[in-house]
């Protein structure tokens, strides 16, 4: 079960991995706080102002069905104004009694990019985590974040001067990508087999077409988008401890099949 604020959060977090575990026959859950209807408009999209919110849940559920989820469900905050409530808590609290996943995705708590509404879901999902668990019925099991290292950063933003490309972190953009140490990660699914549907997941948001997966060129898809890293919440990640590949790794036999 993936938890997030706007459309196209779960395509660039996690969308390879999606990919990856629905071909296994693992079901999965995107629920997504807003219609991300402050979002941009890019030309040619055929959305307006007015209709921004409901052309971008049809571009969700388009990318998700890609990767593999055809589950997908809105809460319906506003975009830039989702806080944390008690309702909005128990809004992903419901749907873990419901749906009873081994394992809960979100972003890492700066949200990534330190937008207010990443910020307010990473904690409310870390929070209704903490409530099914103590409820005592055993699920879920693993909380992640997505995140990403520092290492991959500063890997990607030197190929982009080198390739001329826009700066995929500018330090002036406010809302600009952040990295997270290395020593924080505790996953890193390798989807190089899925890269081409995470693009198509990405391409999906036509609405945000003027984001990375415009430019990117096709060469460089396997480097930036072949990899996904996670911190772990739950349990608590140690550093120096052996990296998992796999958001279901804790459930793999010796096979590799999910148990």
């Amino acid at each position: 079960m993936c938890v997030f604020a706007h459309p196209d959060d779960e395509a660039y977090t996690v969308a390879g991995s999606l990919a990856k575990l629905t071909d296994e026959g693992i079901p999965a859950t995107v629920l997504c706080f807003t219609r991300g209807e402050a979002g941009m408009i890019a030309d040619g999209s055929g959305a307006t102002r007015e209709t921004l919110g409901e052309v971008r849940e049809g571009e969700l559920r388009a990318a998700c069905k890609t990767v593999g989820v055809t589950d997908v469900r809105i809460v319906g905050t506003p975009d830039g104004g989702t806080a944390v409530t008690p309702d909005n808590i128990e809004a992903i609290v419901g749907a873990i009694r419901e749906l009873r996943p081994r394992v809960v995705v979100t972003m890492e708590p700066e949200g990534v990019t330190r937008h207010p509404d990443h910020i307010a879901v990473s904690a409310m999902t870390t929070d209704a985590f903490a409530i099914a668990r103590d409820a005592g019925d055993g699920a879920p099991s693993r909380l992640y974040y997505g995140a990403i290292p520092a290492s991959f950063l500063d890997a990607l933003m030197t190929e982009s001067r080198r390739l001329g490309l826009p700066s995929f972190a500018d330090p002036d953009d406010p809302l600009a990508p952040r990295s997270a140490p290395d020593s924080s990660i505790a996953c890193v699914a390798d989807v190089p087999r899925w890269v081409d549907r995470k693009a198509e997941a990405l391409r999906a948001h036509r609405t945000q077409a003027t984001e990375m997966i415009a430019w990117l060129p096709e060469e460089l898809y396997a480097q930036v988008l072949g990899a996904e890293a996670f911190q772990r919440r739950w349990p608590d990640h140690v550093p120096g401890a052996p990296m998992e590949d796999d958001l279901f790794a804790a459930f793999r036999d010796e096979s590799g099949t999910v148990r």
